[in-house]
């Protein structure tokens, strides 16, 4: 079989690793090579799996062994190499978020589009058996028309975590905390399986940590047709808690912490609301489902797999550039709103983000913090 060559940038670190990992168990595509900043660890490692090291991304991009690119780098790097592998013939993953600003990820998605590139963003949880069945379930209308969707996504982290790393918790480099680092894989398959809203009125906080960012965001979301939804993130709350609840008219399907369970209505919403005459306080009767997976790893190999099955194939993979740069949206737009005490409407106009950024990289903190 055909394989596609794959170099990791970024390889040293613990998401580098995590995708040679992956890599090692697929037979569409096979590790070249590796580079890092920090030179030891990258020829020791590149020793260890017997693969190339390549001192600098120019090296990466000179190998013509190299078909495509794995960036597994922070994402202030992101545009920059994706813009410059794109322009040298390589097809480019990039490790979520995407990048920075909407405007970056507008970059990203223009170089490949010019280049004829394949580029893809790794959202490895819409991989996940349980992801997978929860977009089956509505696709095939089992909770009906949506009314109502609302995602929690807490994961803790101490005050070491963001002193050990200069960019993290910072505007000039991270562009922002909860939302766009450790919320921003349960936003993506929020956003998969309900949909992108029309508008956001956002609240960002910085509440605990010593930090420029937010470590607490909420907003209310508003889709067509006036269907409401919320979101927030936090790194403060414990315990941690990963919870989307998406309520339709024949039923509900809740993920919570990964455990999903289908709640399937007798009577549809609408028609028990408007029929019974029981006079009672009671919600429509409905039977529970519950189902169980065996999972194996996080979904980054069936990621990897397909965007190298992409390039043999000459399609697209299932997470594009575009579809990406949906969940960096809907961050910008939560931020916008929150700093700006006002309701924003999507998509966000890139120069009035820009200009945000620029400010609050001046400023160091949020306004009223």
């Amino acid at each position: 079989m055909e394989q596609v060559g794959l170099a990791i940038v970024g390889s040293t670190g613990v998401i580098g690793k995590t995708h040679i990992e992956a890599i090692a168990q697929l037979s569409s595509c096979r590790l070249v090579g590796v580079n890092a900043r920090r030179q030891e660890p990258l020829v020791q490692q590149a020793s260890e799996l017997g693969v190339k090291a390549y001192p600098t991304l120019v090296d990466v991009l000179s190998d013509s062994e190299v078909d495509a690119i794995v960036i597994a780098t922070p994402h202030p790097s992101h545009r920059d190499i994706t813009i410059q592998a794109v322009e040298a013939g390589k097809h480019v993953l990039a490790e979520k978020p995407m990048s920075v600003t909407p405007s970056e990820a507008d970059d990203m998605v223009e170089a490949a589009r010019r280049s004829g590139a394949t580029l893809g963003v790794l959202f490895n949880n819409r991989f996940r058996p349980e992801a997978i069945k929860m977009r089956e379930l509505i696709d095939q209308g089992a909770i009906g028309k949506i009314y109502r969707a609302t995602m929690t996504s807490a994961m803790f982290r101490t005050q070491d975590y963001y002193d050990r790393l200069d960019w993290r918790g910072t505007w000039q480099d991270e562009g922002g905390g909860a939302l766009i680092n450790q919320g921003i894989h349960a936003i993506d398959m929020f956003q998969w399986l309900a949909g992108m809203p029309q508008s956001v009125f956002g609240v960002v906080r910085t509440l605990k940590h010593t930090v420029e960012v937010e470590d607490y965001a909420s907003a209310i979301l508003e889709y067509e047709g006036g269907v409401l939804g919320t979101l927030h993130c936090d790194t403060v709350q414990a315990p941690n808690q990963q919870r989307i609840e998406i309520f339709g008219e024949n039923g509900a399907l809740i993920m919570d912490d990964w455990n999903v369970t289908l709640h399937r209505l007798k009577t549809p919403v609408q028609e028990f609301l408007e029929t019974d005459k029981t006079i009672k306080f009671i919600a429509p009767e409905s039977e529970a489902e519950t189902f169980k997976f065996e999972v194996v790893g996080g979904g980054h190999a069936p990621a990897i797999d397909d965007f190298a099955l992409a390039i043999l194939e000459g399609r697209q993979p299932a997470i594009t550039g575009e579809d990406g740069a949906r969940s960096q949206e809907l961050v910008a737009a939560i931020t916008l709103s929150g700093c700006r005490g006002e309701k924003v409407s999507l998509p966000v106009d890139r120069s009035e983000y820009d200009g945000l950024m620029e400010e609050l990289r001046r400023t160091r903190k949020l306004p009223g913090d």
